[in-house]
C-alpha cells in the first residue's frame, strides 16, 4: 500500500486547491452512500477529512479498501490501533477473517504494514485515514460484522474537542449503516464521561441494542493480546468501561 503517496496528497490538497481556486470538493463515491447518509456531505476530521478521498492518488486506495472488506470473509475494523499489536495479533490468530485499521498517524501505519508484510498476513490491511471519512464515504453499507474502537482520545481541550471527538450521532448513524444486522460495536474508554457519552449515543439510536459482555466477547475471534491502554490500565489498576452493542 502507497502509504507515503497518501500523506503527500493530503499536506499539498490544500495548496492545489488555494492554486486552481477549486472550492472544496465533497465526497460520495458512488454506490456507497446509503439512505441514512447526507448523500455529498462534507465530512470533517484528520488529514482534510471527505475531501483527501476525492483525489484521483487516493481511489485506488479506496477501491482496494472497498474490495478487501465486500469478500466472502467476515471483516473487523479496529478504529484508532496505536500501537497495532492487537490488531496484529487478531489477523495472526483468525485467518479466515479480514481485519481492517485504520488510523491517521502515518508512524503507525508504516509499523504495522511492515509487521503485516514480515509475516505474510494477506488478510489484514491497515489505511492512514480518518474513520469518519471511511465509515461515511467508502465502507458499503452492511459491509462489516465488528468495528472496534478501544480507548478513543477524549480530546480534553474544548475547542479540539468539538471538531475531533469521534463518537458522535452522525458517527453512530455511518456505523449502523456498514455494519450487518447481527453485527457488533465493542468499545472501551477509562474515562467515564466519554462511556457515558458513548452509551447515550449508542441507547438513543434504533439500529443497536446492548448485550453483555460475556455474548459479546464470545462473539469476537479469539485474541489474547491486549490493546496498550488495556494492558497499562491493567498494570495501574485503572478501571475502564467495556461495552458491545449489537446491530439489530
Amino acid at each position: 500500500m502507497p502509504f507515503r503517496e497518501v500523506r503527500e496528497d493530503a499536506e499539498g490538497f490544500m495548496r492545489r486547491a488555494k492554486a486552481l481556486g477549486t472550492p472544496g470538493v465533497r465526497a460520495s463515491p458512488s454506490g456507497v452512500m446509503g439512505q441514512d447518509n447526507e448523500v455529498g456531505r462534507d465530512v470533517p476530521g484528520a488529514l482534510y477529512g471527505s475531501r483527501l478521498i476525492t483525489l484521483p492518488h487516493v481511489k485506488p486506495l479506496v477501491d482496494a479498501c472497498q474490495d478487501f472488506v465486500t469478500g466472502a470473509a467476515p471483516v473487523l475494523v479496529e478504529v484508532g490501533f496505536d500501537h497495532g499489536r492487537r490488531l496484529h495479533a487478531t489477523a495472526r490468530d483468525n485467518p479466515s477473517w479480514h481485519v481492517l485499521g485504520l488510523e491517521v498517524r502515518a508512524r503507525r501505519v508504516e509499523e504495522a504494514a511492515e509487521r503485516a508484510r514480515r509475516d505474510a498476513l494477506t488478510n489484514l490491511m491497515v489505511w492512514r485515514m480518518d474513520a469518519r471519512t471511511v465509515f461515511a464515504g467508502v465502507l458499503p453499507e452492511r459491509s462489516i460484522d465488528i468495528v472496534e474502537v478501544l480507548f478513543p482520545t477524549p480530546w480534553w481541550h474544548p475547542g479540539l474537542r468539538k471538531k475531533r471527538l469521534l463518537f458522535d450521532e452522525r458517527f453512530v448513524a455511518d456505523v449502523a449503516r456498514a455494519v450487518k444486522p447481527g453485527g457488533l460495536v465493542h468499545s472501551a474508554t477509562d474515562v467515564d464521561a466519554y462511556a457515558a457519552t458513548i452509551d447515550a449515543l449508542l441507547e438513543a439510536h434504533p439500529s443497536f441494542e446492548a448485550l453483555s459482555l460475556e455474548e459479546g466477547r464470545a462473539r469476537r475471534p479469539a485474541c489474547a493480546q491486549q490493546s496498550r491502554r488495556e494492558w497499562s490500565c491493567t498494570r495501574d489498576a485503572i478501571p475502564w468501561t467495556e461495552r458491545f452493542w449489537r446491530r439489530r
